[in-house]
């Protein structure tokens, strides 16, 4: 039998969803979109924008929230760093 690891906001077992474990009762808290939902984004976007795809624009959002995720995690990293110094 598997161990259900830990959820990271409330501790919970939970399962794996995109690498990063999450229980049932939070993942319905995040406000996931069904396939009908997406499908109307995708609709509504491209008809407003055509420099790129829905899928890029989602692809280039990723990359800019990991991107600014990493930067923001490395200066509370090198202020807890410099408190230690202080």
């Amino acid at each position: 039998m598997e161990l259900k690891k830990p959820c990271f906001p409330c501790g919970n077992p939970g399962t794996d969803l995109f690498g990063y474990i999450i229980c049932d009762s939070c993942k319905t808290k995040l406000g996931l979109f069904t396939d009908e939902t997406i499908q109307k984004h995708i609709a509504l976007y491209e008809k407003s924008n055509k420099k790129r795809s829905y899928a890029e624009e989602i692809r280039y959002r990723l990359e800019f929230v990991e991107k600014d995720y990493i930067k923001k995690r490395i200066k509370l990293h090198h202020i807890q760093e410099r408190l230690n110094q202080i």
